[in-house]
């Protein structure tokens, strides 16, 4: 080899490295420059492996309440809520097993300050050469499920008293009826005496005072009495209401009636008019199978209370 040659050798030695630099400071800038899109997102994002986050972009850490390089290390679950931590580590499993499909389910996460965002996680596989590897995308669903909430709400109760609704009333004792798990279903007719009168001597503004009032102490006295979440106290009319004791047979039914007819008898009406006290007077039954449907029992129900009323009111019968 000549020394020209060797210096033409040594030319490409150094455009070899040169471009080699090149191409290695190029791959570091399109890394950079990816992550900069990933922290632009607007979702949270995770890369995943089965022992834990290898990278999350800045919504993510945003949403979990940590940094990026503590982040690192760290397994989602330790962020979800203990109720939840066995549905999302199962839609996990499902995504490392099966990458191609898009696993999606709603969560609670538990965030370093105590507060709790709920969050819509949609997990997949990624095309990734070795250790398998998903990606986690998180979407703050917080406040669309409180206005989802506050909507229901509104569509299930009275706005004036808070209790629920006829219709809710009415569905929910229909879904009941029609199960075949044979849990007797109990209900009470509730009528307000003489709630003419209380609005012709106090106003109007007084008789949705003692309304209110009277569901207040329903929620107070009668679901406590009742022992079951299930029990529901709705508003059916201008003074009437309706309670029902799903899994409580009659006797006991008639029990926690007497109870709320006497909250009621105790509770002293506020009122801008002034004070007062009002009564009630209540109708029980059963359902039957020869009720047939809620009508059937709100029937017999209905039965109950006229006895009641023309028994003097302020009392409970059963029919």
């Amino acid at each position: 080899m000549t020394v020209a040659d060797f210096d033409l050798f040594l030319d490409d030695d150094a455009d070899a490295f040169g471009a080699a630099e090149l191409t290695k400071k190029t791959l570091i800038d399109t890394q950079e420059r990816m992550g900069m899109m990933l922290d632009l997102m607007p979702m949270g994002l995770l890369i995943h492996t089965a022992q834990g986050i290898i990278f999350a972009n800045q919504e993510a850490c945003r949403l979990l309440q940590i940094t990026q390089d503590r982040a690192i290390g760290h397994h989602f679950l330790d962020f979800v809520e203990p109720d939840d931590v066995g549905p999302v580590g199962r839609q996990f499993s499902d995504s490392f097993a099966d990458g191609q499909a898009m696993q999606d389910r709603e969560a609670n996460i538990l965030r370093t300050d105590g507060s709790v965002v709920h969050i819509k996680l949609i997990s997949s596989g990624l095309p990734w050469q070795g250790t398998p590897v998903i990606q986690v995308l998180l979407q703050d669903v917080t406040e669309l499920k409180r206005t989802e909430q506050t909507l229901r709400r509104l569509s299930i109760t009275d706005e004036l008293t808070g209790a629920f609704n006829r219709r809710h009333a009415f569905y929910e004792a229909a879904v009941h009826i029609d199960s075949d798990e044979g849990i007797p279903l109990s209900a009470v007719l509730l009528d307000i005496d003489h709630f003419k009168k209380i609005n012709d001597v106090y106003g109007h503004v007084a008789g949705d005072h003692a309304l209110a009032s009277i569901a207040r102490v329903a929620n107070e006295t009668v679901m406590t009495a009742a022992g079951s979440e299930a029990a529901m106290f709705a508003r059916i009319g201008g003074e009437e209401f309706l309670l029902l004791l799903p899994g409580m047979a009659l006797r006991d039914a008639a029990t926690v009636a007497e109870r709320l007819r006497r909250a009621i008898e105790a509770k002293e009406i506020v009122s801008p008019a002034g004070r007062f006290r009002c009564t009630g007077s209540m109708g029980v039954a059963q359902f039957a199978a020869a009720d047939g449907t809620l009508d059937g029992l709100l029937l017999r129900c209905d039965v109950a209370l006229y006895e009641a009323k023309g028994s003097g009111r302020n009392c409970v019968r059963v029919n």
